[in-house]
């Protein structure tokens, strides 16, 4: 009998993240010897917008350095891998308690798997083009809270009291506040769109199906989105109001247009988002409640990246891009696969959640 992929899915899952690490260590020692204070200015606080605000990631990995005698390059790599690792088994465990993966036979679980890795593989390819330190860590919660508003806590009809089930939301409502408030001093951009993107599901019947009752769905990223937003406003005009974007502007979107030769990576990166967006709006396939939530988030984080942001620098998106490979595996399963069925009950209709033209 064929076994499942998951230990051929965890071990090359694991040699991707940890090849990654390696490039991306020498990525960051180049960086360092060309520049020995490259990372100190943030540090101390006198460096410029927006990299002044994303504090998280650099004064982590300053705090790592200082107590383990080490250099930062060393312990921003370490945390680049730690955060790889969560990203990629977290989707991983998404994708596999899908009902489109879990109803599928043996030999299209395959199938889904190495969609995964190849979209894994893909994404991180783009990781050093433009490296930032906040890139995986960035991933690595955007990857943790999609689990958390995928998989449902076990209620009553599991056998356990009604108890349970309160502690497993009570539980997931705290988990997405914590990220959410990691993120603010990391990307609070991003915690923004994520919850943005949630919100405006659960105001359409697809909204039903997250791992929280939509109510309390919508409620916690309100909060979400408020607290991401006021850790912003905090840094920006508290802790460091002297930070500004010199001869930066803030708005890039014209800048973009101007530049022919950054529509180049740009659509590259961005034809697995592409192809997936389109079979969504075919509306011929079923897709559950957190996937057309942070399918909306990204939607909704393109537009900000395209508008303040350089089109060039892919792996701004890359977080989001990852965050969709689950999705994106289990619409090829629907697309490629004859056994991948439209009866899965956790599912909901891709009609029932995106409008009509």
């Amino acid at each position: 009998m064929m076994q499942g992929p998951k230990r051929v899915v965890n071990a090359l899952l694991s040699a991707i993240v940890l090849s990654t690490g390696y490039l991306d260590y020498w990525t960051y020692s180049q960086a360092f010897y060309k520049e020995p204070k490259i990372w100190m200015n943030v540090v101390s606080g006198t460096g410029n917008a927006p990299s002044q605000y994303r504090i998280g990631v650099i004064d982590t990995a300053y705090f790592l350095a200082r107590h383990l005698h080490v250099g930062m390059r060393h312990t921003l790599a370490l945390l680049d891998v730690i955060s790889g690792m969560v990203a990629v088994f977290a989707l991983f465990l998404v994708l596999q308690r899908s009902a489109v993966y879990r109803k599928a036979r043996v030999a299209t679980q395959w199938f889904g798997a190495a969609s995964f890795i190849i979209l894994v593989q893909f994404y991180l390819a783009w990781l050093l083009w433009y490296q930032r330190p906040e890139t995986l860590p960035t991933a690595a919660i955007l990857a943790l809270a999609l689990l958390l508003v995928a998989v449902k806590p076990p209620g009553p009809e599991s056998g356990r009291a009604i108890a349970a089930g309160t502690v497993g939301t009570a539980g997931i409502v705290l988990g997405l506040l914590l990220l959410a408030m990691a993120q603010g001093f990391i990307r609070a951009d991003v915690a923004f769109a994520l919850h943005l993107g949630i919100l405006l599901v659960c105001l359409t019947s697809a909204g039903k199906g997250f791992a929280l009752p939509r109510g309390v769905q919508a409620g916690t990223s309100m909060v979400a989105m408020l607290l991401a937003l006021g850790i912003q406003y905090y840094l920006m005009k508290r802790v460091y109001p002297q930070a500004n974007y010199g001869d930066t502007p803030v708005l890039q979107l014209f800048l973009n247009l101007k530049s022919p030769l950054a529509f180049a990576p740009f659509l590259l990166f961005l034809l697995p988002t592409g192809w997936t967006a389109v079979m969504l709006t075919r509306r011929l396939y079923q897709v559950e409640s957190a996937g057309v939530g942070i399918f909306t988030a990204a939607v909704i984080f393109l537009g900000m990246w395209v508008v303040v942001g350089k089109i060039a620098e892919v792996r701004i998106f890359l977080p989001f891009a990852l965050a969709l490979a689950p999705v994106t595996a289990e619409l090829a399963i629907e697309r490629f696969v004859s056994d991948a069925g439209s009866e899965a009950p956790a599912a909901v209709r891709v009609e029932a959640s995106l409008p009509h033209s």
